[in-house]
């Protein structure tokens, strides 16, 4: 090489270098592609929109903010709001917000996207489902670009935790008529392409308020069922599965090419009965259904030995400091009483509707069958579609399998029972109970509120609609080249931090 070429190599490797820092103006350390399977429940009919009742999760979460966190423990914890504080009698809340921080389009978020945000919250036309988590709220108002105020129409003790819900994300002003195909968020990633029914593309958001995502790229693929989906992780198709069957774990036993994480949770299934059809009006029709079977042999029939921990029809977990310890043994003979009593003394014969649409729920009804027909409760099981299963038979059918994440006490107590909540899935109207779940929230006194939760839940197991028999120990699974998934719930899981190998 003679001094003209190697001066020319010399000046080309240097103009490289110079125009690549020019060009990019920050060192990029993202890197990897993130594969995670999702299941194909609503049929097409998915949007980006965290308040629909059809929202894309766990996508909105990678896309979005909320105004308040959970940690590991599920406290609250800063997020798009940096401190909160509440007056004497819990009925306002004051929230300081996080300055600086840029929607993935460059605008700026301030407290009016948060008035703008939670008017469609809790707007009674639009009729979200959260308006059951946070209806509580009367009013908000900026008081300055980086203030709101929240005015409650009751107390709430625990209101950080309803605003930690995992739909009450943060979107700009005036975002409704693009915001379920096109989403501008503040979160770690960004969209680039929705394909609910095939594979969301996102890209890192570099300039992260928390720090720049360590990935390049989420793809989210949906499956047909959960079977499916196992299978892909198998097959090096996916490189995470949100949960899984713990019976199926053995699948992923490599522990060379897999990890699996065991995480206690408030996730649970349930069987819920419409009491606006027959027979499921009657309360002793209905205790009879829950007392019929043991639920410690069905938590271990479709968890799995140690998979579950038993729940007497409260969704209250056993970590929530508002769980109330209540007994709910097998009763044949007290469900034969109540059955004849209601005026079917030679038993009863119903249909239960589920789907393979998310693990345990086609074995929930299969071990109920068995446990219950010595009560006389004869069940044929209907199987529906895993697709659409969520708009077709859920809330519809006089009887069908149900499926929750884990969610604090007076957030589940009220999305759940409250007579006027959307996701009401029985559709039962208890106007006493809803009087009690606005005294137990405006408590100041933790322990007396304590008491009043516990008689909440104890008022459940007398005449709830809902058979909940356990909360499950989540396994989760992912191919080990994936890092920086903690072992705690998906809601509260820092995709920012997530990387691939």
């Amino acid at each position: 090489m003679n001094k003209i070429q190697k001066f020319f190599v010399s000046f080309l490797a240097f103009g490289l270098i110079a125009g690549g820092l020019a060009s990019c103006g920050r060192t990029s350390s993202a890197s990897g592609v993130l594969r995670v399977g999702n299941d194909a429940g609503f049929g097409g009919a998915e949007t980006m929109d965290p308040y629909d009742g059809n929202r894309t999760w766990p996508t909105i979460n990678m896309v979005f903010d909320r105004l308040i966190g959970v940690d590991k423990d599920f406290s609250p914890i800063p997020e798009l709001a940096l401190s909160w504080s509440s007056n004497d009698d819990l009925t306002e809340w004051t929230l300081e917000l996080r300055e600086g921080v840029k929607f993935h389009d460059g605008s700026e978020f301030d407290a009016d996207d948060v008035v703008y945000s939670i008017e469609r919250m809790i707007d009674p036309e639009f009729d979200s489902p959260i308006l059951a988590v946070l209806g509580v709220i009367s009013s908000v108002t900026a008081v300055s670009k980086y203030e709101v105020l929240l005015s409650l129409s009751t107390g709430e003790a625990d209101f950080p935790l309803l605003l930690a819900d995992y739909r009450a994300l943060m979107t700009p002003v005036d975002s409704q008529s693009t915001i379920g195909k096109n989403p501008i968020g503040t979160g770690p990633f960004k969209m680039q392409t929705f394909d609910p029914a095939g594979t969301t593309v996102l890209l890192a958001n570099e300039d992260y308020f928390f720090g720049q995502p360590k990935l390049s790229k989420i793809e989210i693929i949906t499956f047909a069922d959960s079977q499916s989906a196992a299978q892909a992780l198998a097959g090096d198709q996916v490189d995470l599965l949100l949960a899984i069957d713990g019976k199926s774990s053995a699948m992923f036993g490599d522990e060379a090419k897999f990890t699996l994480q065991n995480i206690p949770s408030g996730d649970w299934n349930a069987i819920d009965f419409r009491v606006d059809q027959e027979p499921f009006g009657d309360a002793r029709v209905r205790k009879a259904l829950r007392i019929a079977a043991d639920r410690q042999v069905i938590a271990d029939t479709v968890l799995g030995v140690g998979g579950g921990v038993v729940a007497c029809d409260t969704p209250v977990w056993s970590a929530d400091p508002y769980r109330w310890d209540g007994d709910c043994a097998k009763d044949t003979e007290g469900a034969k009483a109540l059955l004849a009593e209601a005026g079917y003394p030679n038993g009863i014969d119903i249909d239960i509707y589920t789907s393979d649409v998310e693990v345990h729920m086609v074995e929930l009804v299969t071990a109920y069958k068995d446990q219950v027909k010595d009560a006389g409760i004869r069940v044929t099981i209907k199987m529906a579609d895993a697709s659409g299963f969520w708009d077709d038979v859920w809330m519809k059918e006089s009887a069908f399998v149900d499926s929750w994440g884990q969610r604090p006490a007076t957030q589940v107590l009220n999305e759940v029972y409250r007579s006027t909540a959307s996701w009401n899935p029985t559709g039962q109207v208890d106007k006493d109970l809803d009087k009690m779940l606005d005294e137990a929230r405006s408590t100041k006194d933790q322990a007396e509120r304590a008491k009043k939760y516990a008689q909440i839940q104890e008022r459940l197991f007398e005449n709830s609609a809902i058979f909940l028999p356990y909360h499950k120990t989540l396994t989760r699974a992912m191919s080990s080249k994936v890092k920086g998934v903690e072992p705690i719930v998906i809601d509260a899981v820092r995709w920012e931090k997530i990387s691939v190998s």
